[in-house]
């Protein structure tokens, strides 16, 4: 297994020569597999980002976006087809920051891809997220400081 990322709440990043602060994680469960959710802040923008990590070392930056589709084996946004590459259902282990989800919670997931960018739908009991995003290389982000209050 490979050393992954353990960011801290207000720990500021670097990715790709953008700075974020991490508000909050989540780790999720499915059978033996696990894997990270920071939720970011981008600081120049204020704008909300994930980063989701796994033990295998794969790292993947997205954010939310307006969809009203429903989960299929293809979707196409902004005229990119996204091919279904996993589903399944996944707990929630643990958490930090303001997350709006409790501990065991089960979310029902899809994830699509294309190349190196990926679509995903997150169906919550209350309701569906849906988010765009890529791979990231991991050495293109650089742990900074834990901000002060």
């Amino acid at each position: 297994m490979k050393k992954i990322l353990n960011l801290e709440y207000r720990q500021k990043i670097m990715i790709e020569k953008n700075l974020y602060t991490v508000l909050a994680m989540l780790k999720y469960s499915e059978g033996s597999s696990y894997w990270f959710e920071y939720i970011l802040k981008k600081d120049d923008s204020n704008e909300t980002y994930y980063l989701d990590i796994e033990p295998v070392g794969k790292y993947a930056l997205h954010k939310m976006i307006d969809y009203d589709g429903q989960p299929k084996l293809v979707v196409i946004y902004e005229d990119e087809v996204y091919n279904l590459f996993q589903k399944g259902n996944a707990k929630v282990q643990t958490f930090y920051g303001n997350v709006g989800v409790g501990l065991n919670e089960v979310v029902e997931y899809y994830e699509y891809i294309n190349d190196n960018k990926l679509f995903t739908i997150e169906k919550w009991r209350d309701l569906t997220e849906v988010s765009v995003g890529r791979y990231i290389d991991k050495r293109k982000i650089k742990v900074l400081k834990i901000e002060e209050e």
